[in-house]
């Protein structure tokens, strides 16, 4: 098995003007084969874009990291030194969430796929237009009508198009896609995501998903990793995450997602995520949780359960009440 991303105690925080450092991420660890469709899922302001961000290499200056980060064979992060030489956007690349302001609204599509060629490979125009050309006709969209046109004159179909053409046309094998479907309609989004399956097979990609939504995770996922307070809680296979969730806060999540075709009462979460600079002693979910008991004021080990693994004391043997 190939891994095309493993993280280890990985820790990715900010600088605010006291310089404290604001942990974003705390200490997570992952894999990702290659081929694989990986999703993370939770609430906003979990920590999901900084971890999409750390794998594409797209940190701030004022970003700091600790424990390590490996793209295929190449370590890019080993405590705060970060080296993404010859791997962002040659080997991984990203897929805003809202192309309608990622997308230059001064440039046509065609010059800002040759900026992205040109700054990559040193391409003149000429030769980043014939492979502009064939990523508009990989994802669909008219290369010779899309090519001269500005953004403003897509619909947003048609930009998350053009910017997923721009994140494949380096030839990267990693696409980082951050809710890349939030933007459009039911109808769309379901187009769109048959699109990045489709590509997945004919270009041979490792997708990871940023995604709010629990059902689309389940429907195209290999593995779901559900991301709560920087912390990974419960990985497991996407069939599971909406039919049989681990951990309270995957079931809380998944209770408050509606299904086509059943009625019942959906729940929301109480209370809200905590802030980055919030320490929480234990468990972090166990301010919110409904199920919290003694034990969780200790930080839960992770077990394996039902096929998955999950960060939560009811699964330790003998430490529930």
């Amino acid at each position: 098995m190939v891994l095309a991303v493993k993280a280890r105690d990985l820790r990715v925080g900010y600088v605010d003007e006291e310089e404290n450092i604001l942990w974003a991420v705390k200490g997570i660890s992952f894999e990702v084969s290659q081929g694989e469709v990986f999703c993370l899922v939770g609430e906003s302001g979990c920590g999901k874009s900084t971890i999409g961000n750390t794998i594409t290499g797209i940190l701030p200056p004022y970003a700091v990291t600790e424990g390590e980060l490996h793209i295929f064979d190449k370590l890019v992060i080993k405590g705060n030194q970060r080296n993404y030489s010859g791997i962002r956007g040659r080997v991984v690349s990203y897929v805003p969430q809202n192309p309608g302001t990622s997308l230059n609204p001064y440039q046509t599509i065609g010059t800002q796929l040759y900026y992205v060629l040109n700054s990559v490979y040193g391409w003149d125009k000429k030769k980043s237009l014939d492979v502009a050309k064939k990523y508009l006709s990989l994802v669909e969209l008219d290369p010779e009508d899309t090519i001269d046109r500005y953004p403003h004159e897509l619909s947003g179909g048609m930009q998350q198009r053009a910017a997923i053409a721009i994140a494949l046309s380096t030839g990267a094998k990693i696409i980082v896609a951050d809710e890349p479907t939030s933007a459009l309609d039911a109808h769309l989004r379901l187009q769109l995501i048959k699109l990045l399956m489709k590509l997945k097979e004919s270009e041979s990609l490792t997708l990871v998903m940023i995604t709010h939504d629990l059902v689309a995770a389940g429907k195209i996922c290999d593995t779901v990793a559900v991301v709560y307070a920087g912390k990974i809680l419960e990985k497991c296979s996407g069939s599971n995450v909406i039919v049989e969730p681990l951990h309270p806060y995957t079931q809380m999540l998944a209770d408050a997602v509606p299904l086509l075709g059943f009625k019942r009462h959906l729940r929301s979460i109480p209370g809200e995520p905590p802030k980055p600079d919030e320490e929480i002693p234990g468990c972090v979910f166990a301010p919110r949780c409904p199920l919290v008991f003694g034990k969780c004021v200790e930080p839960p080990p992770y077990v394996k359960a039902y096929g998955g693994e999950v960060a939560c004391w009811r699964y330790v043997s003998g430490a529930k009440q």
